[in-house]
């Protein structure tokens, strides 16, 4: 059965999406495993494509587990950010309902920017293992198992093994299964703000470094500082799928001031000034979306019929408050590349598609509560006791105390430093 493990590292794998999922995969199969024909083919033309959205934390049993298998964690250490990891709530009129600043020592959660972790996962990789400007159209599969993937440039790639990791709107995922994405109720509009110390001093304070909720009558505010040391903001509100477009106001063709007083008017008619002012002080463009999540009522499980499979966004699109879908998606890289090289002595010939629906499995297994707990935090955050609700989420038995917890996390900080503590 060795043998059989050994001639894995000489499959012609192909992934298709450089995300965080699909750079994670092509690292651990190159470094981890030898492979040696990994390719990764992405739309964008190269790497130079501002990467936007907000940080990312990178949780311990998950994003984490993954940065320390692949060898990864001192470069990592050198560009996340613990302080990120500082939460703030507050109500529509300004009312600090929760502080809790990062405690240095117990730092389970680093943040990071997007772009710099595809930077670090790029960086891993064998040099041309990326195949830039490669969007994907079509594939074929041969009567051998082989597939012929094309793509929108005339390039055709021959591979043993097709990994979709292209993302919420996969157009390999038809391929696989006839999941659909749902609604899920919630529709964000999405903006930056720069210089933010002095533009809006009053949210600065209260983002520290890390992440603010301002959440009443089921909408609100998250704002998060970026590395660059921009704030990026997301409005959070329910609305019918359809609601901007019902509403006969085209993002696309309005003047940025416009849009501006359309969301006040619309959106925050009895919010704080200091809200209002993060709309004053939004460079463009403001970017609406719509979210959406595979079903899990119930959750549609599918298996692999060939040799493709799916992971990341591509596999299980969950909505983003409970900070799961990215570390997830590095969590299905490590469990794909455990089943494709685990030593079965019951296996007499090497079976590629029973270890594809054994990952399936356990990916399910894992989505499954990885997206109920996000759904969760989506109806908190939305409902109109959320900052109860949040604090509640955040400190469990624990709340009762929230009054104390600046003073006690400044003061073991203070300790802390005084022995030369840091990240």
């Amino acid at each position: 059965m060795s043998t059989t493990i050994e001639k894995n590292k000489d499959l012609n794998i192909l992934i298709i999406g450089a995300g965080p999922a699909g750079l994670s995969l092509a690292r651990l199969l190159q470094q981890e495993k030898g492979c040696k024909n990994v390719i990764v083919a992405e739309r964008d033309v190269d790497r130079s494509i501002r990467i936007g959205g907000s940080s990312l934390d990178l949780h311990d049993d998950s994003g984490l587990k993954f940065i320390k298998r692949a060898n990864l964690f001192e470069d990592f250490k050198k560009i996340c950010r613990p302080e990120g990891e500082s939460i703030t709530i507050a109500d529509k009129n300004g009312n600090v309902i929760l502080r809790k600043p990062h405690l240095k020592i117990n730092s389970k959660k680093p943040e990071i920017d997007r772009g710099d972790l595809r930077n670090l996962l790029i960086d891993s990789l064998l040099p041309d293992t990326i195949l830039w400007d490669h969007h994907f159209t079509s594939l074929e599969e041969l009567s051998d198992g082989t597939i012929i993937v094309t793509f929108k440039n005339g390039t055709t790639i021959k591979a043993d093994l097709v990994i979709g990791a292209d993302g919420a709107n996969s157009k390999i995922r038809p391929y696989v299964n006839e999941v659909t994405l749902k609604y899920s109720g919630i529709s964000l509009i999405e903006f930056e703000i720069e210089n933010p110390k002095q533009v809006c001093p009053k949210v600065y304070d209260l983002v520290d470094n890390g992440l603010f909720y301002a959440l009443s009558d089921e909408k609100g505010f998250i704002v998060q500082l970026k590395g660059d040391g921009n704030l990026i903001v997301y409005l959070s509100c329910k609305r019918d799928e359809n609601w901007i477009k019902e509403s006969g106001f085209d993002f696309k063709k309005k003047d940025f001031k416009e849009i501006k007083e359309f969301i006040k008017n619309n959106v925050l008619s009895d919010w704080s000034e200091i809200y209002t002012n993060l709309l004053n002080n939004a460079v463009e463009p403001f970017i609406p979306r719509t979210l959406y999540s595979i079903p899990f009522d119930p959750m549609i499980e599918w298996k692999s019929k060939s040799n493709i499979t799916l992971i990341g966004d591509s596999a299980h699109t969950i909505v983003p408050y409970a900070g799961r879908g990215i570390n997830e998606g590095m969590a299905d890289s490590c469990d794909l590349i455990d089943c494709l090289f685990e030593v079965d002595n019951d296996e007499k010939e090497f079976n590629l598609h029973k270890r594809l629906n054994k990952y399936e499995s356990l990916m399910h297994k894992r989505i499954l509560e990885a997206g109920n707990d996000s759904n969760d935090a989506k109806e908190i955050v939305h409902n109109k006791n959320a900052c109860n609700l949040l604090v509640d989420r955040f400190l469990g038995s624990y709340k009762y105390l929230k009054s104390l917890i600046p003073f006690y996390t400044y003061f073991i900080n203070s300790i802390t430093d005084s022995f030369g503590y840091s990240k």
